[in-house]
């Protein structure tokens, strides 16, 4: 057995910790099997490392790797020992034979007792006279998403769990032996529920009683977990009335609990008139319970705010609240019976309504965080606008509490910005802290940081690799191209060749695609380099330029892969010479180690996730912040591993370190600076990030430590210094529209907002006609490679799931070849284009979708002679049913 246990250690893969399937070699000589290596390049990218030495992997293509050869040890070890593995049941490492059923590895003392329980299991699942009807549905509709051995497990481990449960209710007393004497100790049911507070029984009290008590008060009466301030009881006082309103409040004051005061009052109004009814034999058809639904910007505020109604609802919060983050439309419905206030993103929520899963006059009360989105095309003005056509045509309608740090401008007159912000949310009554004791109530509860400092470094007047790239690589790609860049700054520079690469598109012309698409990315590689470390920045280059490279290149393709490679020289050749770090790099260390002490935590906010990923790398091998103990993570958006975005569990993961101080500095993108709950930070430090007006209120709201300070880092005279410095006279003309509010008195403020929801409800019906004769005159016709004009499929194909668009024409399979793996991309079957089209999706079970991204795609509309290209799925305007 020891010798097997060796044998099985030696194919055994140390990634997936299974024998080795398909064996890679790395370059540190360990062995890899090649779907960990591909899952652990998809995932990581520039980071990727050995998982058995930790070693950087250097090269970042699967197709470089070679398999082992079949005189390799390793290779003769597999062929040798093929019936050498870990049994799964009792994980010993021995010789085993493979289950027909499950195709689970099985030792000899394990299989025939293996093979029982599939018998036992199957005969089990056929008996369901001990279940109810309606548990024989549920599980047979489990069917529909497990396969039969995992439905045989599922069934099993129900059993087992609810027999072991029965004992343990029957067993009432336990005997413990004490000195030789048998002692019975009564034993309370491990079943019992938590008790159902009963409200029926608790003092009456109405909204006036809330508004007009003390803090400590209502506390009491509403059961709370905390003691509410009192600017916050006061702000509640229109959504107790039963009247929408707009909530303005800084960060970290408690925006979230004036909501949930609002919701806990009207659920509790809504459990007293249900037994009242139960008391007087009133018809219960008539009353039903609160329903309310909580909607935020991002997936990972849904979680987030869900547990900061847990302080509110203490009364079984577990069958009162509920996240829908992955539930499928279809259950909401099921859902929407059981629990009581539901917790969205504003797109999923949006999902639901369009396909009639959620309806919107079912609902008591929406309570929109970070409203201030709530124009032009976001998905919660899309919501409204539905909300106002309800409204308009008598139906019933939701109360609304919508919760913002800042309204905004939206790039016009402030106060008149506000106008149309509440017009859009239907809000009538505005809250923000009033000046005198409600000021002082805010800044003793809540820390502001002491200064927000702009701290601008000089630009660099010479670099080498930055000539030789513009003078040498650019130029000469220009210059096949007929196109002169000389003359042009970074700005004019992108808006020429995105237009260009577009024009390209639509007439076809693989010369300009191509030789556009390199200029862009060399173009990037220079707005990365002005922020990042050369290495990080040219292992990004490299990666972009060869992910998408075509297996036959044309002649401008091998051009520019020789202009490549001479850059690429000549990189070598500086980062061979020591190349000095950046000034913006070195005041970066510099504010790190002058404001970091013992035990804080410290904020480093970030443009782009390839800025938050190569930051946190440069920052960790620096060895002044490693004497200093200063430990770097990151955070990025959810999305898609290929994106160098994080998924929800590590988000939360990451952010569990940063409270905990494992991580004491977090690099991070603009996901840190709106909403999310993150650890209190000595500092934050914007680093060439600026977004608009709102963004630099927010990230101030990030430092809520103690004598905490904000900083920006930024190249004198740029776009980003001159930007702040509007975003700051910005901040002043909200703060003076909420002033105007006040003064204007709520009577003019009304007649205002009952203008603009006039001019508002005749565009949106203007909108919606339009969009309603266009959908069918605008179905594409036929859908092609944007890059090289191959045949996709027909536009009557496309099917939508949610916001993802899918192809389902039969002859896509066959023409384009894609992978059946969830999460594997599809290319363009054009061997000289080779672009990235989508990726794979799970429809049901095993079966895949092939999602389509609409950057790749252009569309023959009717008979237009100039194809169409759209940025989002959005702007397509042509008909498609959901799948």
């Amino acid at each position: 057995m020891d010798n097997l246990s060796q044998i099985y250690q030696s194919i055994r893969c140390q990634k997936c910790e299974r024998r080795l399937k398909n064996p890679l070699e790395l370059k540190c000589r360990h062995v890899i099997c090649r779907d960990c290596l591909e899952t652990i390049l998809r995932n990581h990218r520039t980071n990727a490392r050995c998982p058995t030495c930790n070693q950087s992997l250097g090269d970042y293509q699967i197709e470089n790797y070679t398999y082992l050869q079949p005189n390799h040890y390793i290779s003769r070890l597999l062929s040798t020992f093929i019936d050498v593995n870990q049994c799964e049941t009792c994980k010993q490492c021995t010789t085993v034979k493979q289950c027909s059923q499950c195709s689970n590895d099985q030792c000899d003392s394990c299989y025939d007792k293996h093979i029982k329980t599939h018998r036992q299991i199957k005969q089990q699942s056929n008996k369901n006279s001990d279940f109810s009807n309606e548990e024989i549905e549920i599980l047979e509709s489990m069917k529909n998403y497990l396969n039969e051995k995992e439905f045989e497990d599922f069934i099993q481990t129900a059993r087992d769990y609810l027999d072991n449960a029965i004992l343990k209710e029957n067993q009432t007393t336990i005997s413990i032996e004490n000195n030789g004497s048998i002692i019975n100790i009564e034993k309370k049911s491990i079943w019992l529920e938590p008790e159902i507070y009963d409200w029926s029984k608790h003092e009456k009290f109405t909204e006036d009683d809330i508004i007009n008590s003390k803090p400590k008060r209502v506390q009491q009466l509403l059961r709370l977990d905390f003691i509410p301030r009192s600017y916050q009881i006061r702000m509640t006082t229109a959504g107790l009335k039963g009247n929408n309103s707009l909530i303005c409040l800084q960060t970290g004051a408690g925006k979230t609990f004036i909501a949930g005061i609002v919701a806990k009052f009207l659920h509790i109004l809504s459990l007293q008139k249900l037994n009242s009814a139960s008391a007087s034999a009133t018809p219960l058809d008539a009353i039903r319970r609160f329903k309310a639904v909580f909607l935020v910007p991002i997936k990972a505020l849904v979680a987030q705010q869900c547990t900061a109604f847990r302080q509110v609802f203490i009364d079984q919060p577990d069958s009162i609240l509920k996240s829908i983050e992955n539930q499928a439309g279809e259950r909401f419905k099921d859902l929407y019976q059981q629990f009581d206030v539901f917790f969205f993103t504003v797109q999923k929520f949006a999902n639901f309504v369009e396909a009639k899963h959620a309806d919107l006059t079912k609902f008591d009360l929406i309570i929109i965080d970070e409203c201030h989105h709530c124009y032009d095309n976001h998905p919660i003005n899309s919501l409204m606008r539905q909300y106002h056509r309800l409204k308009l045509s008598g139906c019933n309608i939701p109360q609304i509490i919508a919760l913002t740090a800042s309204v905004g401008t939206n790039k016009k007159n402030a106060f008149d910005h506000l106008v149309h912000l509440c017009a859009n949310l239907d809000c009538f009554e505005i809250y923000a802290v009033e000046r005198g004791a409600e000021e002082d109530e805010v800044r003793n509860s809540t820390n502001t940081p002491l200064s927000d400092t702009i701290l601008t470094i000089p630009k660099e007047e010479y670099d080498p690799i930055i000539m030789n790239l513009k003078d040498n690589v650019m130029k000469s790609i220009a210059s096949r191209l007929a196109y002169d860049i000389s003359t042009m700054d970074n700005q004019k520079l992108e808006n020429f060749l995105v237009t260009e690469h577009q024009n390209a598109c639509k007439r076809n012309d693989r010369d300009a695609i191509i030789g556009c698409d390199y200029l862009l990315k060399y173009h990037r590689f220079l707005q990365y380099y002005d922020d990042l470390p050369l290495d990080e920045c040219i292992k990004w280059l490299i990666e972009a330029l060869q992910e998408s490279k075509p297996s036959i290149p044309t002649t401008l393709d091998k051009f520019c892969q020789q202009k490549l490679e001479e850059f690429h020289e000549l990189v070598a050749i500086q980062i061979s010479r020591s190349v000095p770090i950046k000034a913006k790099l070195k005041k970066l260390i510099e504010m790190i180690i002058c404001l970091h002490s013992s035990h804080c935590r410290g904020l480093i906010l970030v443009r782009t996730k390839f800025h938050a990923v190569s930051l946190e790398a440069f920052l960790n091998k620096n060895p002044e912040l490693i004497k200093r103990k200063i430990s770097v993570g990151y955070l990025t958006g959810q999305g898609s591993a290929e994106d160098l975005s994080l998924p929800g569990s590590q988000q939360a993961t990451v952010l569990n370190e940063f409270r905990k101080g494992t991580k004491n500095l977090l690099v991070a993108t603009d996901v840190a600076q709106e909403g999310l709950d993150v650890a209190e930070c000595s500092y934050v430090i914007r680093y060439e990030f600026v977004s608009n007006e709102i963004g630099t209120v927010q990230s101030r709201g990030r430092a809520r430590a103690p004598q905490s300070k904000c900083f920006l880092i930024t190249e004198a005279l740029s776009i980003n210094y001159q930007r702040e410095l509007e975003n700051r006279q910005k901040e002043g003309e909200m703060t003076q529209a909420i002033d105007e509010w006040r003064q204007r008195g709520v009577v003019e403020f009304r007649k205002l907002l009952f203008k603009e929801q006039d001019d508002l409800l005749k565009n949106n019906t203007q909108q919606t006609t339009s969009k309603f004769s266009q959908s069918n005159q605008e179905t594409a016709k036929e859908i092609h490679c944007r890059f090289c004009d191959t045949y996709l499929c027909k536009g009557s194909s496309l099917r939508l799931q949610g916001t993802t668009v899918i192809c389902v024409d039969p002859t896509f399979e066959q023409r384009v070849k894609p992978p059946k793996s969830l999460g594997e991309r599809f290319v363009c079957p054009n061997k000289t284009c080779h672009k990235e089209l989508g990726g794979v999706i799970l429809l049901s079970r095993n079966t895949p979708g092939y999602a389509l991204q609409i950057t790749s795609l252009k569309f023959l509309i009717d008979d237009e002679q100039t194809p169409r290209l759209f940025k989002k799925w959005s702007q397509y305007q042509g008909h498609m049913e959901p799948l």
